[in-house]
């Protein structure tokens, strides 16, 4: 009776354990098609510290024409600006919402950036934003 019982307890746990969703390929997706990662990085050290350094940075996933992404404004002694953007890409530029939190604040923006050999330009639809910038390509890590 014991062997039943432990037979049958393995057989729930494996089945438990099974996760059916990790075996469903999403319908959206096409998994043929690469995905290409850029970074983008510039660092502003204090001129009176080396401990303080201001880091611009913008990382970016592209795959087919979607772009998925997270831009970042990390100054060392001022609050700082998060933010995810999900947009699409056609030749070298990307139109994209780009969704933020700075100074406790949700905003969201229409940006532009052009793929540049060297680095990115970013436009933002509102100048006032602060996020328009060029950032230097890096190597991802």
């Amino acid at each position: 009776m014991r062997i039943i019982f432990s037979i049958l307890t393995s057989l729930l746990l494996c089945i438990g354990c099974k996760n059916p969703k990790s075996e469903e390929q999403s319908p959206d997706k096409d998994e043929s098609v690469a995905i290409e990662k850029l970074c983008f990085r510039n660092e502003y050290p204090f001129p009176d510290s080396t401990e303080n350094i201001d880091v611009l940075s913008l990382d970016l996933k592209i795959q087919g024409d979607s772009v998925t992404g997270n831009y970042n404004w990390l100054p060392a002694l001022k609050d700082q600006r998060n933010g995810t953007l999900v947009g699409t890409i056609e030749n070298t530029v990307i139109s994209a919402t780009y969704e933020y939190t700075q100074e406790g604040i949700e905003e969201k923006a229409e940006i532009t950036i052009v793929l540049k050999d060297d680095k990115a330009v970013i436009k933002g639809n509102n100048s006032e934003s602060g996020l328009d910038t060029e950032v230097s390509r890096i190597p991802c890590n």
